[in-house]
């Protein structure tokens, strides 16, 4: 899970010469040159929380560059190389799980006993230490996680668990244990590995290990059968052993990174109801007809289920419909939308 950087491709080229000009200008210039002061430059401005410095990166870019830029800094954003306390050389890395609960969240997740399967189950083989934060969060908040925030998180929970339950709650990034249905949330952690480790691993590590249940999707390296085989077996007996200390968990995937996380949720197969998977098609549909893939939504409840209106940022209609939902179907579609789209008032 160590952080791959260096500029663009990860060249890890050596600084040639000086370059002058606004932090935003020296990061555009490193990236596209593959300069190792890129990394450098970045921790510095993600340490000290410069968002703003980031986003003036972004705009100095060409259009087809930015993608690859904010995927790269996102990914560093969520992982640091430091000196423990013993003197010893760590990289530490947040990673997240996807969990599909149904019932009260006013509880927290049962975390020592995700972390003892993490263990128990060899799905964190180079990891020195694991621990996760004792919260549901919200993935609707979460999407708005900048990279600056994702650095303020990871060192809050480096620091104490205390300081990082004081950032997601101050960032009202909690789930509402007052929701009812089945419904996707997240769980962070934070997973700490010996440099020399990782760097031994290499290009033989197992690739994206905290995203195992995708491998061979995406054009992720296939492995070999028989390790492909154990690993699956192993998220089965992790899920096995969380459904068993926690009956509200239907399910629990690691995820990896954030981006993974809200790409795995996103493409969730709630379920095979014909009306919600309509209602997700509707969404679909009016994101896009959006510029940004930014959409807000109003429900209300009628005689017959859920009406429900979806508009764009600039508050513009883009599609309404009326959905034959009720109970806890709607429930269940409210969730979908508030993992969907940016808003949903109900009325």
């Amino acid at each position: 899970m160590a952080k791959t950087g260096n500029g663009r491709n990860g060249a890890d080229k050596p600084a040639s010469g000086t370059f002058t000009g606004t932090p935003a200008d020296r990061l555009v210039r490193y990236w596209r040159n593959s300069d190792r002061r890129f990394d450098e430059l970045l921790d510095e401005t993600l340490d000290a929380g410069r968002q703003a410095v980031l986003e003036a990166a972004l705009d100095k870019l060409r259009e087809e560059e930015q993608p690859e830029f904010l995927d790269e800094v996102e990914t560093i954003a969520e992982s640091v190389r430091r000196t423990d306390a013993q003197g010893d050389d760590m990289i530490a890395t947040l990673f997240w799980l996807a969990v599909e609960v149904s019932g009260d969240l006013s509880q927290p997740p049962a975390v020592e006993t995700i972390e003892e399967a993490l263990d128990s189950t060899g799905l964190l083989e180079t990891a020195a230490d694991t621990r996760l934060l004792p919260v549901w969060l919200e993935p609707e908040a979460l999407v708005y996680l900048e990279a600056a925030d994702r650095r303020t998180l990871l060192l809050r929970m480096l620091d104490s668990t205390d300081a990082a339950l004081r950032f997601v709650r101050e960032g009202d990034l909690l789930a509402d244990p007052a929701d009812t249905g089945t419904r996707l949330v997240g769980v962070v952690g934070l997973i700490e590995e010996e440099a020399e480790a990782v760097e031994a691993a290499g290009e033989d590590a197992v690739p994206d290990f905290l995203g195992l249940a995708r491998i061979g999707e995406d054009g992720e390296p296939e492995l070999d059968p028989a390790e492909e085989t154990r690993i699956r077996e192993a998220l089965t007996r992790f899920t096995a052993a969380i459904q068993g200390a926690d009956p509200r968990v239907q399910r629990c995937e690691p995820a990896g990174g954030l981006n993974d996380l809200l790409d795995l949720i996103a493409e969730a197969d709630w379920t095979d109801d014909g009306e919600l998977s309509e209602l997700a098609s509707f969404i679909d549909v009016a994101s896009d007809e959006t510029a940004d893939a930014v959409v807000d939504t109003v429900v209300t409840s009628t005689a017959h289920g859920l009406f429900v209106r979806a508009f764009n940022a600039d508050g513009r209609l883009l599609d309404e419909r009326a959905f034959t939902l009720q109970g806890d179907e709607a429930a269940q579609a409210v969730a979908l939308l508030q993992q969907r789209c940016r808003s949903v008032t109900k009325e």
